[in-house]
């Protein structure tokens, strides 16, 4: 590069870029992915521990966008000072600088995609969690299924089925359920008219209640 009729080689245009930004070729390595070494090669001149010449080409390109300068400037200085090295062909260790902003970017959008999904994943077992807390609770009456009914025997088992985590009472006594939600009782009849009240609670959600007319006439016996 000519600057006031004075060439600016490679090695002084890369410099005083490096010293405007106060930076090092290990920090710009980090801000670009171009390994330490061939940054400390473009550094000091030294045109034997580059690689060939379209991945320094592509080096230049990475470095001026980050180091705010002319690109032209450093290909063209790259390029007057190459026509005296010999030619380099390229290797298996050669590699183009990645966007590591790029990669950034996409490790970004993952994680945060991670995080929706592990919040959408709380939500959704809220959701089931309080839907046992709120709303309406249900009970299905098994025995006896019809109301009123009349029986012979003074001792009925009154069974059904629930939500197992709302709270079952039975004339004001309470009757806890199996893990399944199915309940059972045996329930003592006086003669004549019995009324049993299924109470059903749920800890944040309403409450329902059922009754059960139940007439106990014991069976006459006849001599």
């Amino acid at each position: 590069m000519i600057i006031n009729n004075e060439f600016k080689s490679l090695k002084e245009i890369f410099n005083e870029a490096l010293g405007l930004r106060n930076l090092d070729v290990k920090k710009l390595s980090e801000m670009t992915d171009i390994p330490v070494h061939y940054l400390s090669a473009i550094s000091s001149g030294d045109p034997r521990k580059l690689p060939a010449s379209p991945y320094v080409r592509g080096y230049l390109a990475k470095i001026a966008d980050v180091l705010k300068v002319d690109r032209d400037s450093l290909l063209e200085a790259y390029k007057q000072e190459n026509s005296l090295w010999p030619a380099k062909s390229s290797g298996p260790e050669d590699k183009l600088p990645s966007n590591r902003y790029a990669l950034k970017s996409k490790r970004k959008i993952a994680v945060i995609g991670a995080a929706a999904a592990g919040v959408l994943v709380i939500l959704i077992f809220l959701t089931f969690q309080f839907s046992g807390f709120l709303g309406n609770p249900k009970i299905e009456i098994t025995n006896p299924v019809e109301s009123p009914v009349t029986v012979t025997n003074p001792i009925i088992k009154l069974t059904g089925i629930i939500n197992p985590q709302d709270k079952l009472t039975i004339n004001n006594e309470e009757v806890l359920a199996k893990s399944d939600g199915r309940f059972e009782k045996e329930f003592l009849l006086q003669p004549d008219l019995n009324t049993v009240k299924f109470k059903v609670k749920r800890f944040l959600g309403k409450e329902i209640t059922i009754t059960k007319i139940i007439t106990y006439q014991p069976e006459t016996i006849t001599e």
